[in-house]
């Protein structure tokens, strides 16, 4: 079970979480653009602590809000990386049943990814998402904090070219989606993952629904990565790279 790698993180880690939400703070103004979620230390000490975190915040103007998770993990931090790099294989193992690389180099800075999210009793979504990675952060972190980040493309009719039709007619594309996950390394192969994701629906969702189906949905990807990270990266013939583009 997932708590069970998860457990004693903080004791595990050495990483007293004043010194980490103090490194944090001083790598924000190296973060993704605008999207990074306002988290207390209160919860990164529950991470360090073992337990899953997960919280929202309203976002004045916007009826979407703002999701993200926290969880400390034992694994290396370049293990964890290839999970979340290797979107191509996520479908059937994080909550999207189809992620496939339309445009640029999978497993790379600067490619976009096309997902497709099977809702039941509610409409299908589907997005089409640019994925950077923060070369930046990474310098300025001295390799201790690897983010990878995405921002929507939906409305753009060339990648829309690309797509499966059949796809497209079964569900209706989200209006936009911005966020990122955040590895940091914090010493004796373990990791700390921050999840956040700020995306609108679109259609005709209530915000309270919306809201609550965007903290489980953030909940699960956090617990399925782990998973993906233990079951697949070990067996993925897959070459990836680090934030700074060099071989990992």
């Amino acid at each position: 079970m997932w708590w069970i790698w998860t457990v004693c993180i903080g004791l595990a880690s050495g990483a007293p979480v004043d010194t980490l939400t103090s490194e944090l703070e001083r790598w924000k103004a190296h973060r993704s653009p605008d999207t990074v979620p306002d988290i207390h230390g209160s919860e990164y000490a529950r991470a360090l602590s073992g337990e899953i975190v997960v919280g929202t915040e309203v976002v004045e103007g916007f009826k979407a809000v703002k999701s993200y998770g926290l969880i400390a993990v034992d694994l290396p931090i370049g293990i964890v990386w290839k999970a979340v790099a290797d979107k191509d294989h996520h479908a059937h193992h994080l909550s999207v049943s189809h992620s496939k690389t339309v445009d640029g180099t999978p497993r790379s800075s600067d490619h976009t990814i096309f997902q497709f999210l099977d809702i039941p009793i509610l409409a299908n979504r589907w997005w089409l998402v640019r994925i950077r990675y923060n070369e930046t952060l990474y310098t300025a972190s001295n390799g201790r904090a690897w983010e990878l980040w995405w921002s929507d493309r939906n409305q753009e009719p060339a990648l829309r070219s690309r797509l499966d039709s059949s796809l497209l007619d079964d569900g209706i594309p989200i209006a936009w989606s911005k966020g990122a996950w955040l590895l940091v390394d914090l010493g004796n192969n373990t990791t700390l993952i921050e999840y956040h994701t700020w995306s609108d629906p679109g259609g005709s969702i209530p915000v309270a629904a919306t809201t609550r189906f965007a903290a489980g949905t953030v909940k699960t990807n956090l617990t399925s990565m782990v998973t993906f990270t233990r079951e697949h990266i070990p067996t993925c013939p897959s070459t990836f790279m680090k934030p700074d583009g060099s071989a990992l």
